[in-house]
């Protein structure tokens, strides 16, 4: 076998090795980030329920863009207004699932909403992208697809 065919079989043998390597999320600090990422997304969950605004700075990126579970795409600004009335809500999530691919980071889950005072309850699923500018984990992106309608509709 001559010099070049033995680079060509060994490049052959590694490069889908190497590929396959940098498609896979990293393992190295991943469980740090995961829990990171999920403290995260509880402190998003009580900030909506309590109107903090100020932490919901810290978690959206400016460039925050939501698709809701009725179709609408909300901004950062949008989030931020819609969090001046009282709460009518409260939230828990569940089933989180964080995927970490380098310096973004995919979390899916459930979140199961109770209305108060009026008892209703509504399930749904999401998706938020993260991605890490500078040492702080922000979320530049969410979609919710709505699993279980409200029992009873919603006021306001």
């Amino acid at each position: 076998m001559t010099n070049r065919n033995l680079v060509t079989a060994v490049l052959m043998l590694v490069l889908p090795t190497a590929a396959f390597a940098a498609a896979t999320p990293a393992s190295a600090d991943n469980t740090t980030v995961q829990r990171t990422l999920i403290h995260l997304e509880h402190m998003w969950v009580n900030a909506l329920e309590h109107h903090d605004v100020a932490t919901l700075r810290r978690i959206l990126a400016n460039d925050f863009l939501d698709t809701s579970y009725k179709g609408q795409l909300r901004t950062k600004a949008d989030q931020l207004a819609g969090r001046a009335a009282p709460g009518i809500a409260s939230e828990r999530l569940s089933d989180l699932k964080v995927r970490v691919f380098g310096t973004t980071a995919i979390v899916t889950g459930l979140n199961t909403i109770t209305g108060k005072p009026h008892a209703w309850t509504a399930r749904i699923r999401f998706t938020d992208i993260f991605i890490k500018r500078g040492d702080h984990w922000c979320a530049v992106s969410a979609q919710e697809t709505l699993v279980k309608a409200p029992d009873r509709q919603p006021s306001g």
